[in-house]
């Protein structure tokens, strides 16, 4: 049994007490209980009949009377705007959600989740199959121009002086100038050995010569003459003799404590340390820069690097037979995913993150909340609008009804003792003292 219905029995059942009350009281106008009896259900049917009247004016017009009744259908904008600023406001607060949201381990079930997907292979296969279909949809061209475009547009920001010098003193401190020295004089000895620098040593000789020669008097001509007659000027074993002290400097220019070689890093470590003061590196640097982003090559080189890429990407692979993508791939999914599962730390770091990222989302969408409750509040008709509320307080506002006729029934026994007891001892009292 519904509190509707049992309102309407209590109702009901206080009209027939209040008419078996009024026929006996017709009959028996001076017996005590009735009149009692009469009074006690007679306030209490006034008082559960107001209360039906209000409760039934809430939602429709009771008997037709129609100031300030229906006041749902009446006011239902309001109702409807009123329910929505309490959810969104009230009840689903931003502060409220976080609070709640903040309680989930995202990162708990997400690591359960891909772990019993296949853990690091899944991650690995599921980005390899993620990269693959979009290769499939791109264009080389495309793509190289975009990405031309878009390193144009964020180099415009780069200043490569300072890295270039940071990149020089470290390479300094870590010894590479050194190897690099190395690697310069071992290529150097191999260039001097060929026999191809020992004519180039040559046609030197013979160049000069020619020149002293033809710039020269007869009378030194005469001697260079003569000295060619009786080998005394042999430019081929000038030209050997050349060499060989040539490779005599080169092998010792090996040695780090070379008077040559220290002096070249010297030069070196001051040049770095005048990079810093030094405006026209920079422009050079910048102008190096400019020049390499705006050469037909550039876009080229993205074009064919670009092309590559996706034929890896498109290429089979297996984890019996993987390509070069997913090796690469899986190295590095492999090495994180093993990261995050011992580091308590960084899965802490992981899980505020989706935290926050969540609530940004529904910070930003927090209005669709309340939009949602109006959009379908709009949709009810008056009927549908009363039905929801009724169902939501109906059994409250019914017992409203119920509370109506016992109160109304207690306050009825109160007035009949005051006026049966009280009244006939005060009223003389007081109108001794009035006269």
């Amino acid at each position: 049994m519904n509190y509707h219905r049992k309102a309407n029995i209590t109702l009901t059942a206080v009209f027939l007490f209040f008419l078996g009350a009024a026929v006996l009281k017709h009959f028996n106008p001076g017996n005590f209980g009735i009149r009692l009896m009469f009074f006690v259900f007679e306030a209490a049917l006034v008082g559960g009949i107001a209360d039906w009247f209000a409760v039934t004016a809430i939602f429709k017009k009771p008997l037709g009377w129609g100031y300030h009744t229906a006041l749902i259908p009446r006011n239902r904008e309001k109702v409807i705007e009123a329910v929505a600023s309490i959810v969104q406001t009230e009840l689903l607060r931003m502060d409220v959600i976080r609070k709640k949201i903040e309680g989930i381990p995202f990162i708990e079930g997400l690591l359960l989740s891909v772990e019993k997907a296949g853990g690091s292979v899944y991650l690995s296969d599921t980005i390899l199959a993620y990269l693959r279909r979009y290769a499939e949809k791109q264009e080389p061209a495309e793509l190289a121009e975009k990405l031309a475009v878009f390193i144009r547009g964020t180099a415009k920001t780069w200043n490569l002086a300072p890295k270039v010098q940071g990149i020089s003193g470290w390479a300094l401190k870590h010894g590479y100038i050194d190897l690099g020295l190395d690697r310069l004089a071992e290529g150097l000895w191999d260039k001097a050995a060929d026999g191809e620098t020992r004519k180039t040593i040559l046609r030197y000789l013979e160049e000069i010569k020619e020149e002293k020669v033809s710039n020269g008097g007869s009378i030194f001509r005469t001697m260079m003459g003569f000295m060619e007659m009786s080998d005394g000027l042999n430019l081929d074993e000038a030209a050997d003799a050349l060499q060989v002290e040539l490779l005599l400097t080169l092998s010792k220019f090996r040695d780090p404590l070379d008077p040559l070689r220290i002096s070249l890093k010297d030069i070196l470590l001051n040049r770095v340390v005048e990079l810093e003061f030094d405006t026209r590196f920079s422009a050079q640097i910048e102008q190096w820069k400019e020049d390499v982003l705006t050469s037909a090559s550039f876009r080229g080189f993205l074009e064919s690097f670009i092309s590559e890429a996706l034929k890896v990407a498109s290429s089979p692979s297996t984890p019996s037979d993987p390509n070069a993508l997913y090796r690469t791939i899986h190295t590095y999914v492999e090495k994180y995913w093993v990261s995050v599962q011992h580091n308590s730390e960084l899965r802490a770091r992981i899980n505020s993150f989706l935290v926050d990222t969540l609530c940004r989302v529904i910070q930003n969408e927090h209005d669709l909340i309340g939009g949602m409750v109006r959009e379908t509040l709009a949709a009810y008709t008056d009927q549908d609008l009363n039905r929801f509320v009724e169902e939501k307080a109906g059994n409250d506002l019914q017992w409203i009804r119920i509370n109506g006729s016992m109160i109304g029934g207690v306050v009825g026994l109160l007035l009949f003792s005051f006026e049966d007891f009280v009244y006939p001892i005060i009223m003389p009292a007081i109108m001794n003292v009035l006269h």
